[in-house]
């Protein structure tokens, strides 16, 4: 079996994704409630008791207002950093157990290896992760205000990416959001708009990668069409035509194998938006 991922929520509603190699499964955030999450897993034929480990990027609720009673539920251990740790009120809630990662000290995780880098955003310690099997690896980061050249480097080896594309800044300066909440995200440690991703795919996209998600787009402040538009044209700018581009909706995305085969000898790329 490659190892292959699955969104299985995006955006403001619930964040979390499925990565999978051999027998080993991993959820990178548990943003929905553990009765969703559990449903959400099942539908993709995936017992929620067979999971690793659960792997929580920070403290926001749309990442992990399930991880408690979900943990509890299925008997599967948390893991991340001690400020989400602390953040979360953890130690005051019953789990299956916690297992501390930090930044720079990659750790097994059953067939899989998971490297934590930290992310400039607005809670206690977030992190992304890089995870690597049989020498493909996976890049997954949501909710950080600017791309660093620390996570830039971390990404430059991956095969795939899953990276937020939050909002479209015309769409957030016209928008309800009050001016306090709008200067928030605008921050160096809020979120990646449209632009932001372009740049990131034109300037700094690694040789191997052949896949890129766009996922916790707002649903307020962005588009779909909008999203896929800008990292598209980002793309073409670079010849990079070969790369399979997604745009993940509230409810994710089907199963995406990380590593692909190689290109035809005419390149050419499929778009997919769910």
């Amino acid at each position: 079996m490659p190892l292959r991922f699955r969104v299985i929520g995006s955006g403001s509603g619930g964040n979390a994704t499925l990565v999978e190699a051999e027998s080993t499964r991993i959820l990178i955030d548990a943003g929905l409630g553990p009765r969703e999450l559990a449903e959400r897993l099942q539908s993709a034929g995936v017992d929620p008791a067979s999971l690793h480990a659960v792997f929580l990027t920070h403290e926001h609720g749309d990442h992990a207002k399930g991880a408690a009673s979900f943990s509890r539920k299925w008997g599967v251990r948390l893991a991340g950093t001690r400020g989400t740790y602390a953040a979360l009120g953890l130690g005051a809630a019953t789990i299956a157990g916690y297992d501390v990662v930090r930044a720079g000290e990659p750790r097994g995780a059953g067939a899989l290896r998971v490297a934590a880098v930290r992310v400039p955003h607005d809670a206690a310690e977030p992190v992304a992760f890089v995870v690597t099997w049989s020498g493909r690896s996976l890049g997954h980061a949501t909710d950080l205000g600017h791309l660093s050249r620390e996570l830039a480097g971390a990404f430059r080896c991956c095969d795939a990416l899953l990276v937020e594309s939050n909002y479209d800044p015309a769409m957030l300066r016209d928008g309800p959001y009050p001016w306090s909440l709008k200067e928030r995200i605008l921050s160096p440690v809020g979120h990646l708009s449209n632009g932001d991703v372009a740049r990131y795919l034109a300037e700094s996209l690694g040789e191997p990668c052949g896949r890129v998600v766009l996922a916790h787009l707002s649903q307020n402040n962005n588009h779909p069409e909008l999203a896929e538009m800008a990292a598209d044209v980002a793309l073409r700018r670079r010849g990079r035509t070969e790369v399979e581009l997604t745009v993940s909706g509230p409810d994710g995305t089907g199963w995406l194998e990380v590593g692909l085969p190689d290109p035809p000898s005419e390149p050419h790329r499929q778009l997919k938006l769910f």
